[in-house]
């Protein structure tokens, strides 16, 4: 037995040594695994909380909704919608016809309403959700109750379209909502 060599690892009383980290792949996947774990629920969250601030945009809560005319065909004419309490919106949309993929002038003239703190246009498909489609108003110089704006629809797979144009007007306390009813054709696709 020499004096110059090292104990024998089977003779040395005590707990056998333990590999580093490095040496341990098990270690190094549950540092993985915790990891990737960490990530999906910081993302989660942060998806919550993007559609939790989302929501109201994207899906305003409407205090009141003026009854839809169905006799006006906003293709053809300015049509006006009245609320309750006497207040109307007349909506004017040009060319005529409503064409899709171009740009539209969008006027709104309101009667009998407070002057809204803001003011949108909202496009919405009636049969298919066709995205947001929203444009802001802006107050005419001169004449605080008329606005007026640049929208353009989007082209459908459809060959006929139905539509919602709906006037949003923001007051300090409610939204009040204008509704108008119209229909689109694809180009080429018969009326």
């Amino acid at each position: 037995m020499s004096t110059d060599s090292e104990p024998d690892a089977s003779m040395v009383p005590g707990p056998a040594p333990s590999p580093t980290n490095r040496d341990d792949p098990r270690g190094a996947r549950c540092w993985g695994a915790w990891l990737w774990g960490a990530a999906a629920l910081l993302a989660a969250l942060v998806i919550g909380v993007a559609v939790h601030k989302a929501w109201p945009v994207l899906f305003p809560a409407i205090a009141e909704r003026a009854p839809l005319d169905a006799a006006c065909d906003i293709r053809a004419a300015a049509c006006t919608v009245r609320f309750a309490d006497g207040g109307s919106v007349r909506l004017d949309i040009r060319p005529r016809g409503m064409p899709t993929a171009r740009p539209l002038d969008v006027n709104v003239r309101l009667q009998g309403l407070p002057v809204p703190e803001r003011m949108e246009l909202d496009f919405t498909g009636v049969d298919m959700d066709m995205g947001y489609n929203r444009v802001t108003l802006m107050p005419v110089a001169g004449d605080p109750s008329r606005y007026a704006a640049t929208a353009m629809l989007p082209v459908c797979v459809r060959e006929r379209m139905r539509w919602e144009a709906r006037v949003l007007l923001h007051l300090p306390n409610a939204i009040l909502a204008a509704p108008f009813r119209f229909v689109t054709n694809r180009p080429g696709a018969a009326p």
